[in-house]
């Protein structure tokens, strides 16, 4: 099993998974499936550049339809590698005052425009076997670009469905000051003001496919009793930071009020950077007596 390389002493949270950060076991599935899938693309490249008439069509939709699942089972391995955490965060001038902000990871579009090639190429496939039976049996040709361009407008309308544009690096992460930590990545921004954080948890969790590495979450717990409780929950997914040094931040800061005044400043940069979280031990009681 892969294990997460952390860059500082801090504990892992007692309730998370250490196989999340990436395992090695998690890639087997996916690169075998590529290592298969890989040959028969480039085999019916081959197909289509020596073939021609049926050939060629036949090589074209056969690539339209395995060429992105191989790069999809690639990309699903590569990001289940174990890595090493990073150490990542910055100061940033906001309206509130200077604020700490740690770094989120974007959303990627990539996803979203392999669809819409996919469902793109099937209807290329479809109207060229169809123009190609004109001369011959057009009732046929219809009937092949009718079979095919349907789930390629299924395609590109769950591509452009799903296409969100990829934000600006400075307009989104979490930005912490000494009064509110503001989250501002995927369905946010939120905002949230430090008193009203009562509690900081740690879970695992795993969502849809089961073969696949789960997701350590970061829960800021808000409220209380009177009021209702709220959770705002953080992903180690979404970080582009050390997740492990990013609890231990909010663990310590809702302990430690009167330290908050060093969020976005020098101090507190330095203070992640070197993981500077553990609790701080009472001085040595030191016996100044005179000894008979």
């Amino acid at each position: 099993m892969g294990r997460y390389r952390s860059t500082s002493s801090l504990p892992l949270p007692a309730d998370w998974e250490r196989k999340a950060f990436g395992a090695y076991r998690y890639t087997v599935l996916p690169f075998a499936c590529a290592l298969v899938l890989w040959p028969l693309v480039a085999g019916v490249i081959w197909g289509g550049v020596t073939g021609q008439g049926e050939d060629r069509w036949a090589a074209l939709l056969g690539f339209v339809l395995l060429g992105p699942l191989a790069a999809s089972f690639t990309g699903w391995g590569w990001s289940e590698l174990p890595r090493t955490a990073p150490v990542a965060a910055d100061i940033r001038a906001t309206d509130a005052g200077s604020a700490l902000v740690l770094p989120v990871s974007r959303p990627s579009s990539i996803g979203s425009v392999v669809c819409t090639a996919v469902g793109v190429g099937l209807l290329v496939a479809g109207l060229w076997r169809f123009i190609a039976s004109l001369d011959d049996d057009w009732s046929m040709g219809a009937a092949f670009f009718f079979l095919i361009s349907l789930p390629g407008l299924v395609a590109i309308l769950i591509g452009l469905g799903t296409y969100r544009p990829r934000r600006v690096l400075d307009d989104v992460g979490i930005l912490l000051t000494a009064h509110h930590v503001s989250i501002d990545y995927g369905k946010g921004p939120e905002k949230v003001a430090w008193q009203d954080i009562s509690a900081v948890g740690a879970r695992s969790r795993r969502e849809g496919f089961k073969a696949g590495s789960g997701t350590n979450v970061i829960t800021l717990v808000t409220g209380d009793a009177d009021t209702g409780y709220g959770t705002i929950d953080i992903g180690h997914k979404d970080l582009e930071t050390d997740p492990t040094r990013v609890y231990h931040l909010f663990v310590f800061y809702v302990r430690n009020p009167g330290l908050r005044s060093e969020l976005g400043t020098e101090q507190g940069l330095d203070r992640f950077r070197r993981g500077g979280y553990a609790p701080e031990q009472p001085p040595a009681f030191l016996d100044g007596s005179p000894r008979p």
